[in-house]
């Protein structure tokens, strides 16, 4: 049993279960006699999960506030290899599920890595968007420390530093990142500014790698136009056809991004054309049709001449 600096409703220290020794005991005999009484069980599925968990960049004590386990009682079961757990503790442990991303389940108040914020940021400004921008819309002070870390700038020419952030704020920029990630900023300069620094495009980036420190972006920036025109051909035809972005990513052995890419690359540079058609002149154009085609029926009809006295 764990010991911890609670009390008991009694005002005793506690125990076990949030009771005191002597309370403890009594509930437990009382579960033993109505045949309720759940022993403590191996801890080894629960030290998986914690680490698990914990991979993706949550921390110890954010994983307890979200299991509602206290942060001592998980100290414990990772740092003795023989631990046993309550019922309790164990299905909350489980009940927590392995994140794509630290801020998917962490409290808003809890750090998580920095690394895929910072990417996604980069991302935008190598597509356009300059910083004083970006700033905006997450609502930091362009110059700020906050922003110098979530660009990875530094005024004295270090290496940046903070290699965290809040899950809010790390939230608020995949929110920024999926909105623009589509749609080239205005920006010449954050481009050139972007390109010599050798930061990713958006699409460069797998969604499933970008919040991996280990993955590498795909470089497409100098694809072949052959290529390109290629794939966006095959990517509008098997959209035609009904197929969703994952059928036909595997169909071309790309990642999902990079359809998604040119379908929006399709919508934009194609739809629109078809789109723009004047109602009335698409009206005249049946007109004139139908006259070729009545004008043809007449001449291939045969001529009768009038008789003239």
């Amino acid at each position: 049993m764990t010991t911890s600096s609670a009390m008991c409703a009694c005002g005793g220290p506690v125990y076990g279960r949030g009771m005191c020794v002597t309370h403890y005991k009594s509930h437990r005999y009382r579960q033993i006699a109505y045949g309720r009484w759940q022993p403590l069980t191996d801890a080894d599925a629960v030290r998986d999960r914690i680490a698990q968990i914990q991979a993706k960049g949550i921390r110890p004590r954010a994983l307890a506030q979200i299991a509602g386990v206290d942060a001592e009682t998980l100290r414990r079961i990772t740092a003795l290899p023989n631990a046993r757990v309550t019922r309790e503790v164990r299905d909350a442990v489980l009940a927590v599920p392995v994140p794509a991303r630290a801020a998917d389940i962490a409290p808003d108040n809890a750090l998580v890595p920095i690394c895929g914020a910072r990417r996604r940021m980069q991302a935008l400004v190598a597509f356009g968007y300059p910083r004083i921008e970006l700033a905006r819309q997450l609502g930091i002070a362009t110059n700020s420390a906050p922003m110098d870390s979530l660009i990875g700038s530094s005024r004295d020419g270090k290496p940046p530093v903070g290699q965290s952030i809040s899950a809010k704020r790390d939230r608020a920029v995949k929110e920024l990142f999926d909105r623009l990630q589509f749609t080239p900023g205005p920006s010449d300069r954050a481009r050139e500014h972007g390109r010599q620094k050798g930061w990713a495009l958006p699409f460069e980036w797998d969604e499933d790698g970008i919040d991996d420190p280990h993955a590498e972006p795909v470089r497409a920036r100098w694809e072949p136009r052959s290529e390109r025109d290629e794939r966006r051909e095959r990517v509008a035809d098997l959209t035609g056809r009904g197929w969703t972005v994952a059928q036909i990513a595997q169909a071309l052995d790309t990642y999902p991004r990079a359809v998604q890419r040119d379908r929006e690359w399709l919508r934009t540079h194609r739809e629109p054309a078809a789109a723009q058609r004047d109602p009335e002149i698409e009206a005249m154009g049946e007109l004139a049709v139908r006259a070729r085609r009545e004008i043809s029926a007449r001449r291939g009809a045969p001529t009768v001449r009038e008789r003239t006295r």
